[in-house]
């Protein structure tokens, strides 16, 4: 597991919810549930915390659109599982063939 997976994790666990705004901002909520030790490592990896957003949303997209019968819970399921291979050019190749038939 990747720094930035443990990050995502503890803070999954403690309630807390990241989404990207503009600018390559990063939104948390609550803020009361962090620690300042925990926002230094969130601004520390920031750039693959929203990488990893970003690649499970289009995960997301892709098997909800695919799938009709997925419901979103399942869909996050299995994007998680998906984004803990790994990384490697097989893993993005795979992924962005999924993006282009899911596109055709």
């Amino acid at each position: 597991m990747t720094t930035t997976q443990k990050i995502i994790q503890e803070c999954e666990a403690r309630g807390i919810v990241f989404a990207p705004v503009a600018g390559g901002k990063l939104w948390i909520e609550p803020e009361e549930n962090t620690t300042p030790e925990l926002i230094e490592r969130i601004r520390a990896h920031k750039a693959e915390i929203l990488a990893s957003l970003q690649a499970k949303h289009f995960c997301k997209a892709v098997l909800l659109s695919e799938f009709s019968g997925c419901s979103a819970q399942t869909a996050n399921q299995i994007a998680d599982a998906l984004l803990t291979l790994p990384k490697s050019a097989n893993r993005d190749a795979a992924l962005v063939k999924l993006a282009q038939e899911a596109t055709q």
